[in-house]
């Protein structure tokens, strides 16, 4: 049933997520762009006909925008990520062939992981909601999407920062100065077996999982379906 017709079907909310990564406060963070990812193609010719087939998947960069705040200093943050990864100003010959290695910037940069997150209220709150309210008992009659529930969680597998952009700066504007990061990663796991909750548990509830797919192949969450060839 259509979530517009249906009281108890909550859409995924664009505002409700919560980026974290070690080092950066996450209510400092503006937006984030969720990872993308394409299947490049194989071209073949007959005559006058072409065929295509499937070839390699790709995953796009990821780029996230914080307010560059004082305290802490977001710009010194970011700078002592790109020292922590190997890169060295060039003022010494002992340092001039200094590179930065993957290890030190994935390392430097630490953990990321996105989170979209359900409404609703806390447990406790009295006197409409009880102990058993929420999508953790499976008990829609009484509430849905609760307090601590994550409804999709990217988790970034190796990345490092590829690129730093800070916001011009303007007598005329009153905005606050911004800074724009971009990530790049080997690959972006969705709602994972292996992903510790940060923020909440991952909601696994039977109505969310996959149904109706065309050879019947779905499975449930943190499993893999067959392949179909």
């Amino acid at each position: 049933m259509a979530f517009w017709s249906d009281k108890i079907v909550e859409p995924k909310r664009k505002f409700r997520w919560l980026l974290s990564i070690n080092g950066i406060p996450y209510w400092t963070i503006k937006k984030v762009n969720r990872p993308t990812y394409e299947v490049a193609e194989a071209e073949h010719k007959f005559i006058n006909h072409t065929f295509y087939f499937p070839g390699r998947v790709t995953y796009n960069t990821v780029s996230f925008t914080i307010v560059d705040t004082s305290s802490p200093d977001a710009a010194e943050t970011l700078k002592q990520m790109l020292y922590g990864a190997g890169y060295a100003l060039p003022k010494d010959e002992n340092v001039s062939t200094q590179t930065i290695t993957k290890h030190g910037g994935v390392t430097a940069l630490g953990d990321v992981n996105i989170e979209l997150l359900g409404g609703g209220g806390k447990d406790s709150q009295s006197p409409d909601r009880t102990a058993d309210f929420g999508a953790s008992t499976g008990n829609y009659g009484v509430g849905y999407n609760d307090e601590g529930t994550v409804l999709e969680k990217w988790k970034l597998h190796n990345a490092w920062i590829k690129k730093i952009e800070f916001s011009e700066l303007d007598y005329d504007g009153d905005d606050l100065a911004e800074i724009t990061v971009e990530l790049r990663y080997d690959f972006a796991e969705l709602n994972g077996k292996n992903i510790g909750a940060i923020f909440g548990a991952l909601n696994k509830d039977a109505t969310r999982q996959p149904s109706k797919l065309n050879g019947g192949y779905e499975v449930g969450f943190d499993n893999i379906p067959k392949r179909q060839d």
